[in-house]
């Protein structure tokens, strides 16, 4: 297998896209909700946003991930097992 380099875009339409209010990402920059009071599906969404933007930045940053990113997918992952482990010990009650 060979090495891969990361490249770095500023300013292509990827970025663009990204940074759009629909997008499927969610950039270091965009606002980020508390979680204990969201639904489920939008705690799962926004799981799904962080971790396209994980790769996204793994993609197209030398640096990787930024800190703030790498934070939001630990919180999120640290959400949703709280609320598993909550469904299911109200389910072997």
């Amino acid at each position: 297998m060979s090495d891969l380099t990361a490249v770095t875009v500023a300013g292509s339409a990827h970025d663009a896209a990204a940074d759009a209010p629909s997008s499927t990402y969610l950039c270091p920059t965009d606002e980020f909700p508390g979680l204990e009071n969201l639904p489920l599906t939008a705690v799962q969404a926004l799981h799904s946003r962080v971790c396209r933007q994980v790769d996204r930045e793994y993609l197209f940053s030398l640096d990787g991930p930024s800190v703030e990113t790498l934070d939001r997918q630990q919180e999120l992952a640290e959400e949703l097992d709280r609320r598993e482990r909550q469904f299911v010990q109200s389910v072997t009650r």
